[in-house]
């Protein structure tokens, strides 16, 4: 089958992206020819679509309108959004009849609301040339808070017809549980739940010529104990739950460590300290944020190293040696995955393929659809609260997590024990082959 993948962009590193490229290369080992539509395609190949880039200067006035400040009458935005609408209709059209795809699967144009002419043109090509969809939904804009307040009733209704459109040509897939409850709930359409997945078949990440000095380049000596946070710099991944664990820790338990053996054969000496390793970087409006961390870790003297400066998506070695984010697992000895809110997981999925212990805060998508499948974790509890804009959860359920992590540091047995056992169910049910059979029952 001639399958064509839509979205904003491919080829780069943000989530979207990065599950489009999983579904490609499945999809392709199951026989099927497959390509990208999108509005930028980085270093891919397929098919540029320049009137759906992420930023383009039409969507963003409209945009501007639909959601900021209505500034001209209902009905210019309206005009503006069908003329707009044609005119990717249009271009999307050409490449249709080029390439003649028998299967479009739209990533996010169908729900996320950040271009609403484009979604209409998605649909009107579904029904113009007959060919069949699947919207894969990642994110909704019920979701957002951006998209919460429409500026006039014809935002309204766009949103409640095309994002996403109920039709019997066109089948739904949601990364997770909640979501599908709540789409029924709203627009009772179905859908299937289709997780994230990872390639746990890809060879494990060690130590290697190329990042056996990463911690000799980063101030970091073989005797430290490491705390990995792998995740980007951003508020909802709420690092300072991280901060508090290691502060824990290193005041009731790491003195007790010294001159011991953990689980993976590091030994601790008099002169280990406790790190914690922050690979991910900040974005373009968290650097208050980022800031804010490195004054409450000083607070509670705890040693916080950033190392996105040296760390990238991939390898390289032109100017500068830079780190991907795979090796920066090789550093860690324990990953804290403390997020409060995501859509998935996919950072506790890559903690679970390097096989290290780590400790979650129970966001709602982890409950729902992480915790049955029946992963071993130390948890931070599920409830938090929010104190000048830093989320706590408390001094008691910190420390019992701290108290559970000593343990689990000593008792080698057990430890590598369960995180062998987190890798067979992340590989039985988040893998590749696992997604292989999703799709051929979805397609």
């Amino acid at each position: 089958m001639k399958i064509a993948l839509v979205h904003f962009r491919a080829g780069e590193k943000d989530g979207v992206s990065l599950e489009m490229e999983k579904w490609k290369r499945t999809l392709q080992r199951m026989g099927h020819e497959v390509t990208y539509m999108a509005g930028s395609l980085g270093k891919e190949k397929g098919f540029v679509l320049d009137s759906i880039k992420y930023v383009h200067p039409i969507n963003n006035r409209i945009h501007s309108h639909a959601f900021d400040n209505l500034t001209v009458s209902e009905s210019h935005l309206k005009d503006e959004v069908i003329s707009y609408a044609q005119h990717i209709e249009k271009e999307l059209g050409t490449y249709l009849k080029k390439w003649k795809p028998e299967l479009l699967i739209v990533n996010n144009l169908w729900s996320l609301g950040h271009n609403l002419a484009a979604a209409i043109a998605l649909y009107n090509s579904v029904k113009r040339f007959g060919i069949k969809a699947i919207g894969h939904n990642h994110d909704f804009y019920w979701e957002r808070t951006r998209y919460a307040h429409p500026t006039c009733k014809f935002v309204e209704k766009t949103l409640e017809r095309y994002f996403p459109p109920d039709d019997p040509d066109v089948k739904h897939v949601v990364i997770n549980r909640l979501a599908q409850i709540e789409l029924e709930k709203r627009k009772k359409i179905s859908a299937k739940v289709i997780p994230n997945v990872f390639d746990f078949d890809q060879k494990p990440w060690i130590k290697d010529n190329f990042n056996s000095d990463m911690r000799r380049r980063f101030g970091i000596s073989e005797k430290d104990l490491v705390f990995l946070q792998a995740t980007r710099v951003v508020e909802r991944k709420a690092i300072e739950l991280a901060i508090d664990l290691v502060a824990d820790f290193k005041n009731r338990h790491f003195s007790e460590l010294i001159r011991s053996s953990i689980y993976n054969g590091r030994k601790m000496e008099k002169d280990s300290r406790v790190i914690l390793f922050l690979a991910g970087s900040p974005e373009s409006d968290s650097l208050v944020y980022r800031d804010k961390l490195q004054d409450y870790a000083k607070s509670k003297n705890v040693e916080l190293i950033f190392g996105y400066e040296l760390i990238a998506g991939e390898r390289a070695s032109n100017h500068e040696k830079i780190y991907s984010l795979w090796d920066a697992y090789t550093m860690g000895d324990v990953v804290t995955y403390p997020s409060i809110k995501e859509g998935w997981g996919n950072q506790f999925i890559e903690a679970i393929f390097a096989k290290l212990p780590v400790i979650v805060f129970e966001y709602p998508v982890f409950k729902s659809d992480i915790e049955p499948l029946g992963f071993w974790t130390i948890s931070l509890g599920d409830k938090y609260t929010l104190h000048n804009g830093l989320v706590s959860v408390g001094e008691e359920e910190t420390s019992r997590a701290s108290d559970e992590l000593y343990k689990a540091l000593l008792d080698k047995e057990r430890t590598l024990q369960m995180v062998e056992r987190n890798f067979s169910i992340g590989k039985k049910r988040l893998s590749f082959k696992a997604l292989s059979e999703y799709l051929k029952a979805l397609i």
